[in-house]
């Protein structure tokens, strides 16, 4: 399959350039995608579980409302369920993630990743800079990786 630019006009486009661009951008392009979206529906569950516990009825806020992901991230901070550590990457994971969802031609940056450290020591420092070498691919997945872990710590089971 030939490289496709990375925007195209639709109106205008062949129905073989629209075609051959769709396949880029879903089989080829932005294999750190998944362990994006992925990761930001993780931390979204974190959040919603320490929100959670705050509230007598639950099911009552998050089954019958449509509540962005920001807004969760907001809540949870005035509650005080989510340290400030935690607030500013949450916050940049979701930037990444709608950088993703509304712009076509977005290329995930090492600055972007490194938005979302919180606390590292220095082993997981040295494995995020080998990783780098690797790609931006290898370098999301590891910066993701642990960013879920520091959520999940805030978990009370993970603390058990």
């Amino acid at each position: 399959m030939k490289k496709v630019a990375r925007t195209i006009d639709f109106k205008t486009a062949s129905h073989d350039d629209l075609d051959d661009y769709g396949m880029q951008m879903l089989i080829y392009d932005a294999p750190e995608l998944s362990v994006v979206l992925r990761g930001h529906l993780l931390i979204e569950q974190v959040i919603e579980a320490l929100i959670a516990q705050k509230m007598k009825y639950p099911d009552r806020f998050f089954n019958n409302q449509r509540i962005s992901f920001e807004m969760k991230v907001d809540l949870a901070s005035a509650l005080g369920v989510l340290p400030e550590t935690h607030l500013g990457a949450a916050k940049a994971m979701n930037n990444i993630r709608n950088s993703y969802a509304h712009r076509e031609d977005h290329s995930l940056s090492i600055d972007e990743l490194n938005s979302l450290k919180i606390r590292w020591d220095k082993k997981q420092k040295q494995a995020f800079d080998m990783a780098c070498t690797k790609g931006v691919d290898e370098a999301a997945r590891l910066a993701i990786i642990f960013l879920n872990w520091s959520f999940l710590k805030l978990l009370p089971q993970a603390n058990a």
